[in-house]
C-alpha cells in the first residue's frame, strides 16, 4: 500500500481514530462469538471423532489451494472506495463478512443433510471461504500483496480466528501485531522474504493443527444426517464470523500502523511467528 494519509479534518480524524483503536482494544477482549456456540458445546465430545474424519493432510492441501485462489475470487469492488476512509473500509469489509457468513451456512446446510459423508465437501469450502474472507478484508483496507510475507500474515489472522477460546489467544495476538509492525518496515520485508517460505511451512504446520482442532469440535453435529444441515448452517456462520472479526482488528492494525496513528516500535517478532 502506498501514499498512505489520513482522512481530512484534523478533528473529526482524531475522534474517529480515537474510535478505531476502542474497537480494537475490544477485539483483544472478546472471545469467539456466541453464534453457534451451544450447538458447539454439545457436539464437543465427538470433537475426536470428527478430527480422525479431517486429517492434518486434508486441513493442509485445503489451506494451500484456498489461499492461492482465493486472490482469484477477490472481486475488484472491494478496494473502489477511498482507501484512506477507514469508515467506508469498515463498511465494504462488513459486507464481506456478510457475504462469507452466507455462503458458508448455505454450504454447512446442504452438507449437514449427508452427515459425515457431507464433511468431506464442507471441510474444504469452509476453508476456502475463509481464505477469500481474510483476503478480501485486507484488499478492503488497501492491503492486495501476494507475496510470502503476506500469506504468513493471512495464515496468522485464521490462527487468531481459531484460538478465539483457547488459553493461546494473547500469544497469537501478540504475533499477529509483531508481524504487522515488521511489515511496515522496508527493511524488514526484506528479511521475510527471503526467509519467506521456511517461515510458511512453519505457519502452515502451526495453524493446521489449530484449524482441525477447531472445525472437528465445531462440525461434530454434523454427523448426524438431516439434523446436521441445521447445525452445519449454523457453525459455518459462526466460524465465518470469527475469521471476519479477527481479520478486521488484523488489516485496521496495519491501516493504523502505516498511518502513525498507532506507534510501531521496532520490536523483534515474537519467537516462532
Amino acid at each position: 500500500m502506498s501514499d498512505a494519509k489520513p482522512p481530512k479534518g484534523p478533528d473529526s480524524m482524531s475522534e474517529l481514530i480515537r474510535k478505531v483503536i476502542r474497537d480494537q482494544e475490544e477485539f483483544e477482549k472478546r472471545r469467539a462469538s456466541r453464534l453457534g456456540s451451544g450447538a458447539e458445546r454439545l457436539t464437543a465430545p465427538f470433537g475426536g471423532l470428527i478430527a480422525r474424519i479431517i486429517p492434518p493432510a486434508v486441513v493442509r492441501h485445503a489451506l494451500r489451494q484456498a489461499d492461492m485462489a482465493a486472490g482469484l475470487t477477490v472481486p475488484r469492488e472491494v478496494t473502489a472506495h477511498d482507501l484512506n476512509d477507514i469508515t467506508a473500509c469498515d463498511r465494504v469489509a462488513l459486507r464481506v463478512q456478510a457475504w462469507a457468513q452466507g455462503t458458508n451456512a448455505a454450504t454447512g446446510g446442504a452438507a449437514g443433510w449427508f452427515g459425515a459423508a457431507g464433511l468431506a465437501v464442507d471441510v474444504p469450502a469452509t476453508i476456502a471461504l475463509a481464505a477469500r474472507n481474510v483476503r478480501a478484508t485486507g484488499a478492503a483496507y488497501g492491503f492486495v500483496k501476494d507475496d510470502e510475507s503476506e500469506r504468513v500474515f493471512r495464515l496468522m489472522v485464521l490462527e487468531v480466528a481459531t484460538s478465539m477460546a483457547s488459553d493461546r489467544r494473547q500469544e497469537t495476538l501478540d504475533s499477529l501485531n509483531g508481524l504487522a509492525r515488521e511489515l511496515a518496515r522496508p527493511e524488514a520485508r526484506i528479511i521475510l522474504e527471503q526467509g519467506g517460505r521456511w517461515v510458511t511451512e512453519k505457519v502452515v504446520e502451526r495453524i493446521t493443527r489449530q484449524l482441525g482442532i477447531s472445525l472437528a469440535s465445531r462440525k461434530a453435529g454434523q454427523i448426524v444426517p438431516i439434523v446436521g444441515g441445521a447445525v452445519g448452517a449454523t457453525v459455518n456462520a459462526s466460524f465465518q464470523a470469527d475469521v471476519a472479526r479477527a481479520a478486521r482488528y488484523a488489516y485496521r492494525q496495519r491501516w493504523l500502523i502505516e498511518r502513525k496513528a498507532l506507534p510501531a516500535p521496532d520490536a523483534p517478532m515474537a519467537e516462532g511467528a
